[in-house]
Formats: C-alpha cells, structure tokens, sequence
C-alpha cells in the first residue's frame, strides 16, 4: 500500500513540475524570447525558441545548453518534452524502446542520449532533413537520377520498417510522410541519400495488413497533401510558387535593378516562397550553399560560431539579400542565418539557375552583374571602416609601409 501513495505522489510531483515546466515557456514565447531556461529535477537546459515541431503526446526544442555530461555528443541535440498528462510521460519512456529496436534492425532514427527517469524529457540526436511530403511535392524538380536513387532509397527504408511491424507489432510506428525525413546538409541533400524516421514513438493500434510502398506513394501521400490543402496546413512545411504581389514587392529590390519585367518573371518562374517562423535556422555556417535569398517580410539576424549575440549583431531586412557568396562559389556558408522575426523569404535555387545561363538567357546574367556589384560595394565600405580602424590607431597598411619610412627620414 505504501508502494502505490508512493507511486501516486511521485506521479503528482512529475505533473506539478510538468506544469510548472510549460508555464515557464509559454511565459517566455509571449514575452518574444529566443530561449528560456528550463529545469527538471536536477537537470538544467538552455532551450531554444519556438518549438521544432509538436506531436500528440510531446514538443521538440533545440537544445542551446544543458548541464548533464553525456557520454557520446554529437553537434546538434534537441529536447523532448513529454506534454502534461501520465500517458504522455508513459509514450517517452516507451519511446526509448522502440528507438533501440529500430537501431538494431538498422532503421535509421534519432539516438536517445538521456532519457529521465518519470519519463518528463528526453536528450535525442537532432537530425536536419525535409520531409516526405516536401520531396513529394517539389519530386519533378529534381534530376531524373536522383529521383530513381529517392524512389529505390525510400521503398527500401518503408518496406524494412513495415517487415518490422509484422514480426514484431509492439514496434508499430506512424509513417505519416511528415515522420518521415531525407537528410540534408544545410539547403541541399545529403549524399548518399538517406531516410530517417523523426518520431519512433509507438502506435501499436496503427494497421498496416497489405500495405506497401505503391500505396503509400500513389495513394496515402496523394491524400495526405489533399488533407494539408484544404487546412491550410501545407503552407508551412513548403516552399510555393512566387505569388504575383511577392512578384511585384521583389521587383523594386536592388538586386534586380535593370532587369525588365520578362527578365524577373524568368528568375522568379525557378524561385520558391518560403516562411520562417522565429528563431528558424535559414543558412548554416559550414554547409554547402546551393541557393540564396530575398527578404520579403521580417528580420534575419547574421551570427558565427562561438561568437555571442552582443560581438555579432548584423541584420538584415526586407529588401536585403543573403547566401549570395555561397551560391555563387559553392563553398561553405560563412556564418548563420537565423529569422528574428517571423520571415518570408524568395529562395533563388543554383540548379534552376544553371539551367538558365544553359540556355543562354539573359536574366542569369544581369543578376550576376548585380550580385557583383552589391558585393563590391560591401568589400569597398569594409575597406573603408577597415582604413577608419587604421587611421584612429596611428597606422596605415603594409603596403604603405615604405612610404612612411621615408617621410620619417
């Protein structure tokens, strides 16, 4: 008798905390913060705001700092947070479960690096990739290889999972084309292509008797983007056609300067429209850029590694433009890109650009005139502010050097 007061008073502290918990963070989101501290138990964490995604029974957050010392770390963690009611605690403890026999079959899901004990939070891998629904919605885009490697990649990984379920049902999972991702690495795919199921929570209620990778393509998907349009869900996991009044705002951009109204309707014909919600990752220092934008509405905020908000504050709004380096030379991004406010931004992908100047049209041309001349003029007012620096310290540049000495002499 003693065991189960015990047990009822442990499960009432873990709900007051959860509680506790939540009100801490809706606090924060409505006071426009970008993190919050957040504690449980003796466990501390730094995490990151708005949440990346939400389920029936949990909410995922980037994970800016934690307190525990964990054996294997990779770069990037999130953190799971079981919603406020038993069951949902229960779901996260039994998640870590499913997350080992996935593993072990070599299904590919997030690892769980800490699991606490009442089953209030989990420390999972973050993995970066795009959905199913995305690939499905933008797949004649792609080369007609990389199709048939996504095809042959995608049946291989449903069709392991689904053999899963029917010897061993209490691994049931969704398979719902939002739990499944393509891994990327920042804006372009990661090679060789790879699949990996986001959420391993079970549904051992889910039924998959006679299903296969032709009716999941050919039918589930079909109506899930059916179901998404008609909610109005689907305009916040795509990016969408150029719409003509974003069209007519990006006209006046200085980056298309010159450019007649035929020119900028055949750059925006290969563009994408996309949203960004506060604190959304745009570019990431270290990846390989293979596109840039246009800001249209909102605020990015330009930050480096191990470097504090407070020693790098540039941002940039409507009108601007940023990846241009990245697109043009296809190296490594120099820095972050964050929204700091809600962002809609005009995505100029490097693949329909190519096929542009394969043509020999003229608009690839002059934007690359324009993108050039704007970078122009920030290397020379960064020569400028450098010359500035150099002149309140008493110093001028080495190539100066020799003149200088022979005034003194």
């Amino acid at each position: 008798m003693e065991k189960t007061k015990t047990g009822v008073q442990t499960e009432d502290a873990a709900e007051l905390e959860s509680c506790a918990f939540f009100s801490g963070l809706e606090s924060a989101i409505a006071a426009g913060a970008r993190e919050v501290r957040a504690d449980f138990g003796t466990v501390g964490m730094t995490l990151g705001l708005p949440p990346l995604g939400e389920g029936d029974n949990s909410l995922v957050y980037p994970l800016n700092s934690l307190s525990l010392v964990l054996p294997e770390r990779p770069e990037m963690l999130c953190v799971k947070v079981a919603k406020r009611f038993p069951a949902c605690r229960k779901c996260l403890i039994q998640e870590e479960k499913t997350t080992n026999d996935f593993l072990a079959e070599n299904i590919r899901v997030p690892r769980m690096h800490f699991l606490d004990a009442h089953g209030r939070f989990a420390i999972k891998e973050f993995v970066e990739g795009e959905s199913v629904t995305s690939i499905y919605m933008r797949f004649e885009t792609f080369p007609v290889r990389t199709q048939s490697i996504i095809l042959r990649e995608l049946e291989g990984y449903l069709s392991r999972m689904l053999d899963l379920f029917h010897r061993r049902p209490e691994c049931k999972v969704s398979i719902s084309p939002n739990n499944i991702y393509l891994l990327t690495d920042g804006d372009r795919l990661r090679l060789p292509i790879e699949f990996v199921l986001i959420d391993p929570g079970p549904s051992p209620n889910k039924r998959y008797d006679g299903f296969n990778f032709d009716k999941y393509w050919n039918e589930m998907l079909p109506n899930r983007i059916s179901k998404y349009k008609r909610t109005g869900y689907l305009q916040w996991i795509l990016p969408r056609q150029v719409s003509r009044e974003e069209y007519d705002e990006a006209r006046e951009f200085e980056i298309l300067r010159d450019m007649s109204d035929e020119e900028v309707q055949t750059l925006m014909g290969i563009s994408t429209t996309q949203d960004f919600d506060v604190g959304q990752v745009i570019l990431k220092e270290g990846t390989i850029g293979d596109s840039f934008y246009l800001i249209l509405e909102g605020e990015v905020i330009l930050h480096k590694k191990n470097q504090t908000e407070a020693s790098w504050d540039i941002r940039l709004k409507s009108g601007s433009s940023l990846g241009e380096m990245g697109f043009l030379l296809e190296v490594p991004r120099s820095m972050t890109a964050t929204a700091a406010s809600h962002c809609k931004l005009i995505e100029i992908p490097a693949e329909g650009f190519k096929n542009l100047l394969d043509q020999n049209r003229l608009a690839p041309y002059k934007l690359l005139r324009n993108i050039s001349v704007i970078l122009a003029e920030r290397l020379y007012r960064l020569d400028q502010a450098h010359q500035k620096l150099l002149d309140n310290r008493g110093e001028v540049p080495s190539g100066n050097c020799a003149a200088k000495a022979k005034e003194q002499h």
